[in-house]
C-alpha cells in the first residue's frame, strides 16, 4: 500500500527522513517543472526546486495536515522563484527547444519532419510569449493551465482574492491571444 502524503509527513516529523525522501521522489518532477515554467531556465529551475524542498523540510512542523503537500510546496517553490527573479533581475527565459527533457511539448501520432519543425517553432513562440508576461499574470496562468489547479487553490496559494486571480488569467490569455494572433501553435 502506498502511503499518503500526510503519512509521509508524519513519518518525517517523527524523525524518520525516509518520509520526506518519499515526498521528494513523488513531487520532484512536478516542482521542477513548475519552477522551469516560472524561471524558463533548466539550471535555475533545478536549483529553485532543490531550495524549495530544503525550505519545505525545515518548515515541515508548520505544515497543516489537512492541506495538500504538493500545493504547499508549490507555494514555497513559487516564492523561491520570485526571489530568484528579483535577485537576478530575470524576466526572459529559454525556449522549450533548449530543454530536451521538457515533457509538455506537443506530440502527434502522425508526425513528419515538416510538422515537427512547425510544432517546435509554435511551442517556442508560445513559451516565449508566456515568459514575456509579467510574473503576476504568468504564475496564475501556469498554475491553472499546466498544473490544473482550481481558482480557489491558486488564490489561497498566492494569498490573493479569487477575483484578482480571474482578472490575471483573463489579462494573461488576452495578452497571449494578441501576441500569438496568426501564429500556428498546434497542427
Amino acid at each position: 500500500m502506498v502511503p499518503t502524503d500526510a503519512e509521509l509527513v508524519k513519518q518525517c516529523q517523527r524523525g524518520d527522513n525516509r518520509g520526506f525522501d518519499g515526498l521528494v521522489k513523488r513531487y520532484q518532477r512536478q516542482i521542477t517543472a513548475f519552477c522551469y515554467r516560472i524561471l524558463g531556465d533548466t539550471n535555475l529551475a533545478s536549483d529553485a526546486a532543490q531550495e524549495a524542498f530544503v525550505k519545505a523540510y525545515y518548515a515541515l512542523e508548520s505544515f497543516r495536515q489537512d492541506a495538500s503537500f504538493l500545493n504547499w510546496t508549490i507555494k514555497i517553490a513559487g516564492n523561491t522563484c520570485f526571489d530568484m527573479l528579483r535577485k537576478n533581475g530575470r524576466t526572459k527565459a529559454d525556449s522549450l527547444d533548449d530543454n530536451p527533457n521538457q515533457t509538455d511539448q506537443l506530440q502527434s501520432e502522425e508526425s513528419s519532419p515538416e510538422k515537427e519543425v512547425i510544432r517546435s517553432e509554435g511551442n517556442r513562440l508560445l513559451w516565449d510569449a508566456i515568459q514575456s508576461l509579467p510574473i503576476n499574470h504568468r504564475t496564475p496562468l501556469v498554475l491553472f493551465h499546466f498544473h490544473d489547479m482550481k481558482l480557489r487553490e491558486i488564490a489561497e496559494m498566492l494569498d490573493k482574492p479569487e477575483g484578482t486571480i480571474k482578472s490575471s488569467l483573463h489579462i494573461a490569455r488576452e495578452t497571449l491571444r494578441r501576441k500569438l494572433q496568426g501564429v500556428i501553435v498546434e497542427i
